[in-house]
């Protein structure tokens, strides 16, 4: 990939959330074209002779480096080149991000000839405008948030300024061993309109409040109208400067932005003022509280405005929002823009016209949520986490062969998450994911989606790629089978996670330390078995495809014997617990797997095809939005022309409420913005089922 380029950080002490700045000067003779070879850990922004160049680091791990190859044909004059590169090294595990050793490698080459490169003659340091070492978290899963000073950038992208700059140091430890993007770098669109939708006075009263997102959450807000504080009354975006005003005794002026629809992108702003001062910034999905709900988690960053105009597109972490607000700590300034720049993975959704206008409509808003929540891979959201899911995930592709077409995009997820193999041998709970607390029945849908794969690609050299890692999971699985026939649940050191879905009973606990058997578990352990057989098939595995199959069904007879309730005609979900309490999702995962094949399944079609509604005189719990396609699927295989238009219709009236209460993507939960203690997604890649049943039932 890099023939003279090395791995270099800035000298001095390394700690976390720490940004760097890269310079190189070099000639070019104007001979195109001119590509960058670049990878960091972890994120790093490019600009050459001043203008931006590339961004975006892929998701990658210590052991798996991924780089870019950018054309930047368009970029490179003939004479003199300037190249500056800012990293942002995260430096702390989250669930998006595994620590690992600071470093940025890159190398520029006119046609095949490296003309600039990183080694220890390339100058870096500490940068002066980003805020270092402040390490404020927007939430455990997306990690932190970032700090700016306009006041103290010297202008070193695009003048001559190398003031603090120093030699570089060698990062030999780093890995050498790369593979280029898997998928394609993502485009910035161009700025979105944005509509003043409220504004007005702010005093920051509680002194105790040092954070940006909880000093505007408990900030003493005072409304007022246009004319009140604007010289401009119903405007729609910044098409023209906007001028506010104040002479009301506040310590500053707040405004709201509305994007018109959930964007995922980057922060942009152009707001003149008098004198320097602070500018808090928040975003949220909706405004509730009449603000951003900033404080649920840390949905903020900061930025120190220069006396003049400040113009600032940030380029490292990606907002995901309806809402952007701007705490502005003083009494007058003019606004040029604000909003985001989208951030989108270039595909082109399908324009589906087989439904009515509402299901049409529907399909429409899937397809953005989708969009929405792909980046440098699947995210179950793009507001709290950003963070690769299976069980998310698998909804995501499923929905996506239809959708987008795309199958690159879905391979590389696949063997991303394959990287994410752990030592006990099942899969982490992200990927990356340097916080781990598995959830072991995600692990089991891995299968399902790299048959998925296969089915909708005809692709199996991703399957004969990860095979080790397929074979080494099922046999962990397979190695906790008991004498009853079932497997017990994962337990004790490893800080597992017996998740099912966000209902009462099945969300299980963090860290489980008590054995059981569960169910859920086994069903979806049958589930992979069968995956795997028809792995195996298509990979030429005959001899272990008939065994796999034979085990499945052995695994659901014991589920029959030990779990259905021939009184009440449905399945237990634990051996341990809620015993006498139903799930709709354990029932469909039975019937899907097969261990209802011989058992009365009246109560559990039922409750299958009313979600619970009809709960046949028990105490049953309804699955969410996310567990669909099991309880969806179980009724099509028990009988198709039955069961179609329930499912249809059921589609049709949940996706019409979150239409009608505003939605632009689809939530997490029917519940929406009051769930998971008023911090709930109301856009989540699980929730874009309707294209899988709409393509496939209408």
């Amino acid at each position: 990939m890099f023939q003279k380029a090395k791995w270099i950080w800035k000298a001095g002490e390394i700690l976390s959330d720490e940004f760097a700045d890269f310079i190189e000067e070099f000639d070019a003779s104007g001979q195109a074209p001119y590509t960058l070879t670049i990878a960091a850990d972890s994120n790093y922004t490019v600009y050459l002779n001043g203008e931006l160049a590339a961004f975006g680091q892929y998701a990658d791990y210590p052991t798996y480096k991924v780089c870019d190859r950018v054309d930047v044909t368009k970029f490179v004059k003939a004479g003199k080149n300037r190249l500056v590169i800012v990293v942002w090294y995260y430096g702390d595990d989250t669930q998006t991000y595994i620590h690992g050793d600071p470093g940025v490698i890159f190398e520029i080459r006119e046609q095949d000839t490296p003309i600039c490169y990183s080694d220890e003659s390339t100058l870096s340091r500490l940068s002066r405008d980003y805020i270092s070492h402040v390490r404020q978290l927007i939430s455990g899963q997306l990690g932190y948030t970032y700090h700016y000073d306009a006041t103290s950038y010297d202008g070193f992208i695009d003048c001559d300024v190398t003031d603090g700059f120093a030699p570089s140091v060698l990062m030999p430890m780093i890995s050498t061993d790369f593979t280029l993007r898997p998928v394609k770098m993502l485009e910035l669109a161009p700025r979105t309109q944005a509509q003043l939708c409220l504004q007005g006075l702010f005093d920051y009263v509680e002194k105790q409040h040092t954070t940006p997102d909880k000093m505007m959450q408990h900030a003493a807000l005072r409304h007022r109208y246009p004319e009140q504080i604007s010289d401009m009354r119903g405007f729609f975006g910044f098409d023209k400067p906007v001028h506010f005003k104040t002479e009301d005794g506040a310590q500053g002026i707040f405004f709201i932005v509305d994007l018109g629809q959930e964007w995922a992108g980057f922060l942009d702003f152009d707001i003149e003022v008098p004198h320097d001062c602070q500018i808090e910034i928040g975003y949220g999905e909706h405004l509730a509280d009449g603000r951003c709900r900033t404080s649920v988690r840390g949905f903020s960053a900061d930025y120190r405005a220069k006396k003049g105009r400040n113009q600032y597109l940030h380029t490292f972490r990606r907002f995901g929002c309806r809402y952007v607000q701007f705490f502005v700590n003083a009494t007058e300034f003019t606004v040029h823009y604000a909003g985001l720049r989208p951030t989108l993975y270039p595909v082109t959704a399908k324009k589906f016209e087989k439904g009515n206008l509402l299901q049409n409509t529907i399909y429409e808003v899937c397809a953005n949520t989708l969009l929405q929540c792909m980046h440098e891979h699947y995210e179950d959201c793009p507001w709290r986490e950003q963070a690769l899911y299976c069980m998310d995930s698998r909804n995501q592709m499923l929905c996506g062969y239809y959708a987008f077409g795309e199958k690159d995009f879905p391979r590389a997820n696949l063997k991303l998450i394959s990287k994410g193999l752990r030592p006990d041998g099942i899969l982490t709970l992200c990927y990356p994911a340097g916080k781990d607390f598995p959830i072991p029945s995600f692990s089991t849908v891995y299968f399902i989606q790299m048959e998925e794969y296969i089915r909708y690609t005809g692709d199996v050299t991703l399957a004969e790629e990860c095979y080790p890692v397929l074979d080494t999971i099922i046999h962990t699985f397979i190695g906790k089978l008991q004498d009853s026939g079932l497997i017990e649940n994962f337990y004790g050191e490893g800080g597992y996670w017996n998740f099912y879905e966000w209902s009462p009973g099945m969300n299980g606990h963090f860290f489980e330390k008590v054995r059981s058997m569960e169910s859920p578990l086994n069903a979806f352990f049958s589930l992979a078995l069968q995956s795997m057989a028809k792995i195996c098939d298509a990979l030429g595995k005959t001899r272990e495809a008939g065994e796999y199959r034979a085990l499945s069904k052995s695994v659901n007879a014991a589920i029959a014997k030990e779990f259905y309730n021939p009184e009440t005609k449905l399945f237990e979900s634990f051996d341990n617990r809620c015993r006498g309490e139903y799930s709709v999702l354990t029932n469909a995962l039975c019937m899907l797997c097969g261990a209802a094949d011989g058992v009365d399944k009246t109560n559990i079609l039922r409750i299958l095809a009313t979600n619970g509604k009809d709960n046949c005189g028990y105490t049953v719990h309804p699955n969410t939005l996310s567990m669909n396609s099991f309880r969806f699927d179980a009724l099509l295989a028990y009988d198709r022309e039955a069961y179609a238009k329930v499912i249809i219709d059921e589609l049709d009236r949940d996706y019409f409420h979150m239409l009608r209460n505003g939605a632009t993507t689809f939530w997490e939960t029917i519940i929406g913005l009051s769930d998971f203690g008023h911090a709930a997604s109301l856009c989540h890649g699980w929730s874009a089922l309707p294209i899988y049943y709409y393509e496939m039932l209408l």
